[in-house]
């Protein structure tokens, strides 16, 4: 590890504590707003970020849009670090504000209900102490995450701060029962502090979201729906590996790729993870590289076939039961650094390739048959995923009878339901979107805690 590295990881730590001692004191405080009630926090007010407050992005962002367009009853704010990012939710008509101005600042402390992805510093650590908190998370952890991964080796007392703020967790998004033991063990948020729920990302797997654009590279994206109206487009999302200096573009025969693609009328768009980028080789005329700030999921709506490694897209991709191509050249490195929660060989459904032959065998086999392992989508599918609507939808038409409700399935600690036969049919659009779903999720929770009954 470098000076560098050193002195930065060393900033970040007190950071997070000097945070940590803030919230602390204004939870100290927070009983003072019973006595005064004008300053208390307000229902209605529900204020969202994500990525550290870098992004609008993922759960956190789609959910903003389903409350924004739907939700009168709520006034949804999005707070970032990043004025870009507030300037073109803005200038769209939606409100957001900086993260440490005056009025975020101010909202922040207002709110009744703070969400984002990663953790409370998503918005403005301090101003969360005492609001509603809820944690939509970003991703199935394949692999190992957090109190399982990076947190042991942190100094006591950043891991000290870290357990005390994960009690402060009062609802966690799981989008299936097998997780929840993986995400208590993982972030150490209780099980009865879940809810079993699909992502709102999702959605606009299906259709596009209004407001999508915003925030995002809107011409990458409008350039994907052109290249998906000339051919067959493959999406590659790798994973990055902070160990290493190696790229994944060191393990791609261009060249080849180029010649394979253009024989199968077919173009490969990659989207890299932000603190990673690839050079193309100029003559590439069948592999795009989208910027690293693109939002993914209106690119895997229009892909027809999606190359990943450990990425946890691949499982929300299973939704389109599309071809799926694993390209983990390095699964052994990976497996000892990183390690897995879930059997890796159990839950890829699709061939496994880790030398670059490999790959275009698999590339050749998705585009010739889309059906192709079908049945092992479906299982992995429902394994993975029996807490998004559509998935329940699809098992309850398959046997013919009705699945519970999503209130009744919000207790996330019950028996595992029957498995349907598996169908080679993708999962349909759900009769409930999956922001819905979690909206009402929340609000129910809400309701529990002022011990209101639900609706």
């Amino acid at each position: 590890m470098g000076l560098r590295t050193r002195f930065l990881d060393l900033a970040d730590h007190l950071s997070f504590l000097a945070q940590w001692v803030l919230y602390r004191a204004i939870l100290l405080l927070e009983r003072l707003r019973d006595l005064f009630p004008p300053f208390g926090r307000d229902p209605a007010l529900w204020v969202f970020g994500a990525r550290g407050g870098e992004a609008f992005a993922d759960n956190a962002k789609y959910l903003y849009l389903h409350v924004a367009a739907e939700r009168p009853e709520v006034r949804p704010v999005w707070l970032s670090k990043d004025r870009a990012v507030v300037a073109d939710l803005q200038s769209a008509g939606y409100e957001a504000y900086h993260c440490y101005s005056l009025r975020g600042l101010l909202l922040n402390l207002r709110a009744r209900v703070v969400l984002f992805t990663q953790g409370h510093r998503d918005l403005a650590m301090p101003c969360c102490a005492g609001a509603f908190a809820v944690q939509l998370w970003h991703g199935v952890p394949l692999k190992r995450i957090s109190w399982d991964a990076e947190f042991p080796d942190l100094p006591w007392p950043v891991r000290l701060a870290h357990a005390d703020m994960a009690e402060e967790m009062d609802l966690l998004a799981v989008p299936d029962r097998e997780l929840v033991e993986i995400f208590a063990s993982g972030l150490r948020i209780a099980p009865d502090r879940m809810v079993l729920a699909g992502y709102p990302r999702n959605d606009a797997l299906f259709d596009a979201i209004p407001g999508e654009e915003v925030a995002t590279d809107s011409p990458a994206l409008a350039r994907v729906s052109a290249l998906a109206g000339d051919g067959r487009l493959v999406a590659y999302l790798p994973t990055y590996r902070g160990w290493t200096d190696e790229s994944v573009a060191d393990r791609l025969d261009f060249a080849s790729l180029d010649d394979f693609l253009a024989e199968r009328d077919a173009t490969l768009v990659v989207k890299t993870h932000p603190n990673e980028s690839i050079e193309l080789p100029e003559d590439c005329s069948r592999v795009v590289q989208l910027p690293a700030a693109t939002d993914p999921y209106p690119l895997l709506r229009q892909a027809d076939a999606l190359v990943t490694d450990y990425s946890s897209v691949y499982v929300d991709y299973l939704l389109l039961d599309r071809p799926i191509v694993y390209y983990p050249y390095d699964l052994d490195e990976y497996r000892s650094m990183r390690g897995f929660y879930l059997d890796y060989d159990s839950v890829t459904p699709g061939p496994v390739a880790q030398t670059f032959d490999d790959l275009l065998d698999g590339l050749d086999r998705a585009l010739a048959r889309s059906d192709a392992d079908a049945d092992r989508r479906q299982e992995v599918r429902e394994r993975l995923l029996d807490g998004d609507p559509g998935v329940r939808d699809h098992r309850e038409e398959s046997l013919g009878g009705n699945s519970e409700t999503s209130r009744e399935r919000a207790g996330a600690g019950m028996p595992a339901p029957a498995r349907s036969r598996p169908s080679q049919s993708a999962v349909p659009p759900s009769r409930t979107p999956r922001s819905a779903a979690v909206f009402e999720a929340i609000r129910s929770r809400l309701r529990g805690r002022e011990g209101r009954p639900s609706e």
